[in-house]
């Protein structure tokens, strides 16, 4: 089997080798001018892919825009121009200056699709080349392999961070696809965008409508290249079935799924009995594997042949393969797929993908030609069998096409024009700018605050910052991705931000904006100059970082005194209580709860109202790489029963590490188990739980608000004191309730608790403490800190005071 004589490895070594090449060509880009009007375009696959979809649209609409395809050799070239484009050799002298002069440049497979050393000060578009099922760049050790001590390949994953760096555009054709590009190039979720993928711009046309012209022509250009095979297709092919097989490349390893003489007997007698013919389509770099496949209904349709497959596809009627997104696009036509993965297992290990592929494939994956030719005889004989296989392809489009209508390179378009306007076209100038843990939840006291601001100013512009296009906002809101065009300028143009931490990306504050920080919660542990430990240079991020903001929101004088000291705040601060614990004093009914605030809490986090509910929330440990269960929930779930819920909810720094491994909305084992880490509302969390367990997060203090009764689990207490972090206050002396370090407590606590009806007496026993934990710590939080927070913001001039009816 061929691989051109590529590798990974190599490839990574040639990268190393061409440091300096890249240096000098970062200084040349700060002298040479870009052309506006000059777009260069290049994939990996020659003339195709989405770039094709994209060129010729730009053609279309901007006729006056000079294009031309950087190519790989003089057939390439036959193509470009046969489409109408100027070609220019990628490599050498002309491709290094086309690509320097370039004003936009459009690729599917890497840099390297143009001239890689002429990239820099370019709108660099990256649109892939299909949804990633197999792991990709960083995220795969494969893509990054190189031999060499430490600080080589440190250096190398340098470079490919530099690489992504370059490139302003990446094009996704779902948030699913999205979220696996950011991983695999570690860049921020607004150079991601949800546009549909061009390539597939052809294939929705003909999945619109399945007797259209377009499929007709796409299966009679599919026969007539089949003609020029050399293989006889005889009288009856226009009436057979077009199954194509597509294996993808395994990284210059041998492909286990090449058949041996019984198998191939094998599979010539299902394509007979099925009347269907075999399209072979290797992958580019592993050419020749399946010639002794060919022949007796076995066709070969590799890149020599045709370039571009996926405009053809719509002349289809089965796909084999094994981890090829041509799968992902063909699921567009509501067709069979047939999964076939020998080496599955041995796959996982070593390229890795992005979720176990019986999840991608609706659970059937066939394992030997033997299974995959009874697989193509039972489709063809059983229309039941037939249709179920149809609609898991449906399944996967829903999963993998936000725009299955088409239109992506129109799309592409008019994003590429918005990356060369102004803050001040990209967001309405004067509105007001939201963000909440660095835009990975839509809550805390910048919703509250939003809430107040839209019922004084409803047709105030207010823009939100989101990490993920399935985030929901407040209605009316806009959601901007974190770290996109639009998020830097409604930074820029907004006159009030309002954020509950650091604001990161270099913000400057401009004369005239105000930015309120209301941070996310009452101190336990130190923060920032606080912290024991602090260098020089964290020293001065904290104090540049303060001086951005205009006021600080507290919640008690405990945390007003703490701001002054951690932060060297020395402007103003607004100590109004927490407008995020409006909710939960609104929830009482004197001094309790009211049962109604608590039934819809737990209808939100899909608990029965009969269930007793223990929650747990623990905060995040510094330098930690997972969720924070010292308590053990499934343990703890085990033993107190199926009577009880246990609600889960990790701090939100730990969300990247992955979740407890629970069914959102919980899962029925000895007792309901619930993870509501990622649940929009903590609130609900809190107004739920008959007990509330913690360790040293803030949610102490709001659940004071609602009247929760709290157990503190703290089995590393003097680790965490007197090492990590250190308190504020004496914890353990005023906390109200008690100090825990075996689970068997927790248990024993909330069984006496649940014998004691509505804990009545355990109530009783901790009221005290209570009540002064809730007159130091929640003296303000009478259900009106936002309406405080907003009056404030009046009149500081920050907004305008809401218009009389």
């Amino acid at each position: 089997m061929s691989t051109a004589g590529f590798s990974f490895a190599s490839g990574n070594l040639a990268k190393l080798l061409a440091l300096p090449k890249y240096l000098c060509s970062l200084i040349l880009s700060w002298f040479v001018p870009r052309d506006a009007r000059s777009w260069v375009f290049g994939s990996g696959a020659g003339v195709g892919e989405g770039a094709l979809a994209v060129a010729r649209e730009l053609r279309a609409s901007d006729p006056d825009v000079r294009i031309r395809w950087l190519v790989a050799d003089e057939a390439e070239a036959a193509l470009a121009r046969d489409a109408g484009f100027e070609p220019v050799l990628r490599r050498g002298r002309a491709g290094y200056w086309t690509t320097l002069r370039a004003g936009t440049i459009v690729v599917t497979h890497g840099l390297g699709d143009a001239n890689r050393f002429g990239v820099t000060g370019a709108v660099v578009v990256q649109l892939w080349h299909g949804a990633p099922l197999k792991r990709l760049h960083l995220d795969s050790p494969v893509t990054t392999a190189v031999r060499g001590p430490a600080p080589v390949r440190a250096l190398l994953r340098r470079m490919y961070l530099a690489g992504s760096r370059e490139i302003d555009l990446f094009v996704a054709g779902s948030p699913v696809s999205a979220e696996r590009l950011r991983s695999a190039f570690r860049v921020a979720p607004g150079r991601v965008r949800v546009l549909g993928d061009p390539r597939d711009d052809a294939l929705a046309a003909q999945a619109s409508d399945a007797d259209a012209d377009a499929v007709a022509g796409a299966r009679a250009e599919l026969l007539e290249l089949l003609r020029g095979s050399g293989v006889p297709l005889g009288p009856d092919a226009a009436r057979d079935r077009l199954v194509l097989y597509a294996p993808t490349w395994r990284d210059g390893d041998a492909d286990p799924a090449v058949p041996d003489a019984a198998e191939i007997a094998r599979i010539r007698d299902a394509l007979a009995s099925s009347g269907s013919r075999l399209l072979v389509r290797s992958h580019p770099l592993g050419r020749g594997a399946y010639d002794a496949l060919l022949g007796d209904r076995v066709h070969a349709l590799d890149a020599g042949l045709v370039r571009d497959i996926t405009p053809l596809l719509g002349g289809v009627d089965v796909v084999v393969t094994d981890y090829s997104s041509i799968a992902l696009d063909f699921s567009l036509l509501g067709r069979p797929i047939v999964w076939f993965a020998p080496d599955l297992s041995a796959y996982e290990g070593s390229r890795g993908l992005y979720e176990p592929l019986a999840v991608t494939s609706g659970g059937r994956i066939e394992r030997s030609w033997d299974e995959v030719a009874a697989r193509l005889e039972e489709l063809h004989a059983d229309p039941v069998i037939r249709r179920a296989a149809e609609a898991d392809a449906r399944a996967l489009a829903a999963r993998f096409h936000a725009h299955p209508e088409g239109g992506a390179a129109a799309r592409v378009l008019e994003a590429v024009r918005r990356l060369r306007l102004g803050p001040e076209q990209l967001v309405a100038p004067g509105g007001v700018f939201f963000e909440s843990f660095y835009g990975r939840q839509v809550s805390c006291n910048p919703l509250a605050i939003d809430r107040e601001i839209a019922r004084r100013h409803p047709g105030l512009p207010r823009y939100w910052s989101v990490t993920h296009e399935l985030q929901r906002v407040p209605e009316g809101a806009i959601p901007l991705l974190v770290g996109g065009p639009e998020w830097h300028a409604a930074r820029r143009v907004c006159g009030l931000l309002v954020v509950n931490d650091w604001l990161r990306f270099g913000f400057r504050r401009r004369p005239g904006q105000t930015v309120l920080q209301t941070w996310h919660g009452t101190m336990l542990k130190h923060l920032a100059l606080g912290r024991p430990g602090v260098g020089l240079r964290t020293r001065l991020a904290i104090r540049r970082e303060s001086r951005r903001w205009s006021l600080l929101l507290s919640q008690n004088p405990h945390s007003t005194a703490q701001f002054r000291t951690s932060y060297a705040f020395r402007g103003e601060i607004l100590e109004t209580g927490y407008p995020r614990d409006d909710r939960l004093a609104r929830a009482l009914a004197g001094a309790a709860r009211n049962p109604i605030a608590v039934l819809r809490a737990r209808a939100a986090l899909g608990i029965a109202p009969e269930q007793r509910v223990i929650a747990y929330a623990p905060t995040w440990r510094d330098g930690g790489l997972t969720p924070v269960d010292e308590l053990g929930v499934r343990r703890l779930a085990a033993a107190l029963g199926p009577a009880w819920t246990v609600v889960v909810r990790g701090h939100t720094r730990t969300h990247a590490f992955g979740g407890y491994g629970l069914g959102v909305g919980g899962e029925s084992t000895a007792a309901q188990l619930v993870d509501a880490s990622r649940h929009p509302d903590v609130n609900d969390v809190i107004l739920a739980a008959d007990l509330l367990v913690t360790d040293y997060s803030s949610i102490m203090f709001d659940a004071a608000v609602a009247r929760v009764p709290m157990l503190f689990f703290v089995p590393d207490l003097v680790a965490y004191r007197d090492r990590e972090r250190g308190f504020t206050f004496d914890f353990e002396r005023t906390a109200p309730g008690p100090l825990l370090s075996d689970p068997e407590e927790v248990v024993r606590l909330a069984r006496e608790f649940a014998s004691d009806g509505d804990g009545a007496v355990w109530i009783r026993d901790h009221a005290e403490a209570s009540a002064a934990w809730r007159q130091r710590f929640a003296p303000h939080d009478d259900g009106r800190a936002a309406e405080r927070v907003v009056d404030a913001l009046v009149a500081r001039g920050a907004l305008a005071p809401a218009p009389e009816h």
